[in-house]
């Protein structure tokens, strides 16, 4: 059985030994063996006026504020990775709510590539005492979100306002850990 020729009329290449209808393998299973790539839950938390609670991050000059939150580690779920970090980095305790938006990064030289789930955590009472994880943090703030391009990265400016305009939608979906031993096919 001889190659088709190219739709170009040249001959086959005779050092390319791909056949066209052959179904290529890669070299490792992508579903039980995949890529890293983080994972980051981020805490949406606003106060009554509906002011958005941001960090100021100690290691950063420019527009040095972000949302608390962080990346999961080893088999952490997004959930318990956002429990963990915004208790970390503030001390108060979360209970996550609904998926308001998924921001998918790129890899940089900084950073590898990453989805980060931004996630309902309502609204901080009035009394709420911080406790900011000195060494990474030195403040927090309700920033209003007609301000925010002042104080965020233009990347966690669009996540937040995105989320927001969800929240006012009344959308959002739920974060789903695992499953249930017998609803896992054999």
């Amino acid at each position: 059985m001889t190659s088709p020729e190219p739709e170009t009329g040249q001959a086959p290449d005779p050092d390319d030994d791909h056949h066209p209808d052959e179904v290529v393998e890669v070299e490792r299973d992508q579903f039980t063996d995949p890529d890293g790539r983080r994972v980051g839950a981020l805490a949406l938390f606003r106060n009554a006026t509906g002011s958005v609670l941001l960090l100021r991050k100690r290691d950063r000059e420019r527009q040095p504020w972000s949302l608390p939150g962080g990346c999961a580690v080893g088999n952490e779920s997004p959930a318990d990775a956002l429990r963990r970090k915004v208790r970390e980095e503030t001390g108060l305790l979360v209970v996550p709510g609904l998926v308001l938006a998924v921001h998918w990064m790129t890899a940089s030289p900084k950073t590898a590539e990453g989805i980060n789930l931004l996630i309902d955590c309502g609204e901080v009472a009035q009394d709420a005492k911080l406790r900011l994880k000195s060494d990474e943090f030195d403040a927090h703030a309700y920033v209003p979100p007609e301000e925010l391009a002042l104080h965020v990265q233009p990347h966690t400016a669009m996540r937040i306002l995105s989320a927001l305009r969800t929240l006012e939608a009344g959308g959002g979906v739920p974060l789903l850990e695992s499953a249930p031993p017998d609803a896992v096919p054999v």
